[in-house]
C-alpha cells in the first residue's frame, strides 16, 4: 500500500483493496511469486499467473513493488533475475506485463530487457 499510494502511482489502496486484490492474483490459475523479506517484513515482490497460448506459456506479470526506502538498490532487479530463471524452468517463453509509459517504473522495465509491444496497447473505457 505505501509504495502504491505514492508517487509515481497516487493510489489510494486500504488494507481491505489491498488484500482483495493480492488474494485474487494468490488464488488464480499457475500462480507464481516470489518476494524479499527483511527483518521479517517482506520489502519486495512480483506477482503473477502462467497463461497458455498457442506458441507457448507466457506469465503475466500482475504487480511488482520494492519499498520505496530500499528502491534503486538492485532489489527488484534480483527479484526479476530470479523470476525468470524459475520461470525458465517451467517453460514460460514470454514475461507479459503493463505499466504507466515515460516513468520510473517503465524505464525499470526497459532496462531490465523489456520493450513495447507495438501491435498492442491497453486501452479504458469509463462507463
Amino acid at each position: 500500500m505505501k509504495v502504491f499510494n505514492a508517487e509515481p502511482w497516487n493510489d489510494e489502496w486500504t488494507t481491505e483493496s489491498a488484500y482483495n486484490r493480492l488474494n485474487d492474483i494468490l488464488i488464480s490459475p499457475n500462480f507464481i511469486g516470489v518476494y524479499y523479506e527483511k527483518d521479517n517484513e517482506i520489502k519486495a515482490a512480483v506477482f503473477g499467473n502462467c497463461e497458455h497460448w498457442f506458441e507457448g506459456m507466457h506469465y503475466d506479470l500482475k504487480e511488482m513493488f520494492v519499498s520505496t526506502e530500499l528502491q534503486g538498490r538492485g532489489i527488484g532487479s534480483k527479484l526479476l533475475k530470479y523470476l525468470e530463471e524459475r520461470l525458465k524452468k517451467l517453460g514460460v517463453i514470454t514475461i507479459l506485463l503493463f505499466t504507466s509509459k515515460e516513468n520510473r517504473t517503465s524505464y525499470f522495465y526497459e532496462k531490465s530487457g523489456f520493450s513495447e509491444l507495438e501491435d498492442m496497447t491497453m486501452m479504458a473505457k469509463d462507463i
